[in-house]
């Protein structure tokens, strides 16, 4: 698990902190910032070939200051920097961003660009502009109210934006590495339901074959991360919770609407992949991911049942379990299987017992010191109080009512910028348009629950504010991460449709 063991490594990193670069900016040298993943190959490469030779890591201690990064512990700083795995960021002294890629590079092509960046900041230091102290002004998009017009515009051009980007070969969208994108298949497959277009179930279909084809694990069940090539030729084989959740979803609604068969086994072997690989049976919660290891996956059947399984990383991110905990609610009600509700319930318990506080949600909890850890994050908050309230919703326990009381209380009195009028990690960070929606949905559950007024206002608000910065993301120009991106806002989307319906 070298994600976690970072401290032992050659290379003497600091954790994130103002306090890092302040030091860096004292000692006038530039910042090396590494984020990994305990459960990604490529990050353990470039750590094992790369950072851990003596060449670089000597070179960093000497040159650089070094700032290591765990992507399922910040994942806040995850959204802000990542384009990928791993993710390497060189900031001059003054924390300006001098050169950003994701990837493993070999030793002398790694220690190349350091010292390429190192020396220009040498040279041009006396020269560079100086930082601006405090912070910058954020421009702030204008609010769009909200109405059924609004929606119907930004939901028209995501569906464009979803027909411009399917890859009509392979599935998937865009012509680049292939992720699944469950939460956009998911809303292709509601506004088919919703309007019996056939463009939007093919599409789905096109894209479930794909990731079949080229991300799906027959002999075990559940789902790789990724696939390299618009072809989904070759998987990353990390199985991440929340992707098995949010894929088993839509394989279930699939079936549903097609009586696909495979679907059906899809589905049915995932969930079984994530009970029994991924719950914890005896203490209730899901861990978070299983390692990558293509040698494993490469074996025939056979062998694989007699080699050793990728090791399991066994903390228990708060957003996945809450996100798993809705799809096996889901799938429970839905299949008539109280098996499935169990394990939702059974996962909110442990969730209500170690991860919810009166300061709100934990980021996750940290297996080593059997503790939550990281108070204070958008999307855990976020997630966590929509699955506490459709928890209630099921089944009427209290203890899940009052939980989403506290994550909510925390957040309005927290989380929100009056002066954006939406939630924030801090004054600094940019709007989340994914997040603010996971929130505005909670808000409108909570208060067609409870009837309070100031819950459906606040909703509201946040998605007129976000009116002006969701339809820049869907008719801007393309780019790497835009997929990704749109992804997010569908979570903007059903909040917003559920202002406008009727209760």
């Amino acid at each position: 698990m070298w994600a976690y063991s970072h401290h032992t490594s050659r290379v003497r990193y600091l954790d994130y902190s103002p306090e890092a670069f302040q030091t860096a900016r004292r000692e006038g040298k530039p910042v090396f910032l590494l984020i990994s993943a305990v459960w990604c190959y490529w990050c353990k490469y470039f750590a094992q070939q790369t950072l851990e030779s003596e060449e670089v890591s000597t070179y960093l201690n000497r040159n650089y200051l070094s700032i290591f990064v765990d992507h399922d512990r910040r994942m806040d700083l995850t959204r802000k920097y990542a384009r990928g795995l791993p993710m390497i960021v060189l900031f001059d002294p003054a924390g300006q961003v001098r050169q950003s890629f994701a990837g493993a590079l070999k030793k002398d092509d790694f220690l190349d660009v350091l010292k390429r960046v190192a020396s220009d900041v040498r040279t041009n230091i006396a020269a560079a502009p100086p930082r601006r102290s405090g912070t910058e002004a954020i421009v702030i998009p204008s609010p769009v109210p909200v109405t059924l017009e609004t929606y119907r515009r930004l939901r028209d051009e995501t569906l464009n934006f979803l027909t411009d980007h399917l890859d009509t070969v392979h599935g998937g969208f865009g012509s680049g590495d292939k992720y699944p994108h469950a939460q956009l298949l998911g809303y292709l497959l509601g506004q088919y339901d919703a309007t019996r277009d056939r463009r939007y179930l093919v599409a789905v279909e096109k894209s479930l074959e794909g990731i079949l084809r080229g991300i799906y694990d027959p002999v075990e069940g559940g789902f790789f991360r990724y696939a390299e090539g618009r072809e989904w030729r070759q998987p990353h084989y990390e199985k991440m919770l929340s992707v098995n959740a949010s894929l088993a979803l839509v394989f279930n609604q699939a079936h549903r609407t097609t009586q696909n068969p495979r679907y059906k086994r899809a589905t049915e072997a995932t969930i079984a992949y994530l009970q029994r690989t991924l719950y914890d049976a005896r203490a209730g919660g899901f861990y978070g991911s299983q390692t990558a290891d293509p040698d494993y996956y490469r074996l025939a059947p056979t062998e694989r049942r007699a080699a050793r399984k990728p090791p399991v990383n066994r903390d228990k991110v708060t957003a996945w379990n809450a996100e798993a905990v809705l799809t096996f609610l889901a799938l429970g009600q839905s299949t008539g299987r109280k098996d499935l509700v169990d394990v939702a319930l059974s996962t909110l318990d442990f969730m209500g017992q170690n991860l919810i506080t009166e300061k709100g949600a934990f980021q996750l909890y940290d297996v080593k010191t059997r503790r939550g850890q990281l108070p204070g994050q958008l999307e855990p908050n976020a997630w966590a109080a929509l699955a506490f309230l459709e928890g209630y919703r099921a089944s009427h326990i209290e203890a899940y009512r009052q939980a989403a009381q506290r994550v909510l209380t925390y957040a309005k009195a927290e989380l929100f910028d009056t002066a954006r009028g939406a939630f924030v990690e801090d004054k600094d960070s940019s709007l989340a348009l994914g997040a603010n929606g996971i929130m505005a949905d909670a808000l409108i559950r909570a208060h067609r629950l409870t009837g309070r007024a100031e819950d459906l206002e606040l909703a509201t608000g946040v998605l007129a504010a976000l009116g002006g910065a969701a339809r820049a993301l869907l008719v801007e120009d393309d780019d790497a991460t835009i997929v990704a991106r749109v992804a997010d806002a569908v979570f903007y989307l059903r909040a917003y449709a559920r202002v406008i319906e009727k209760p």
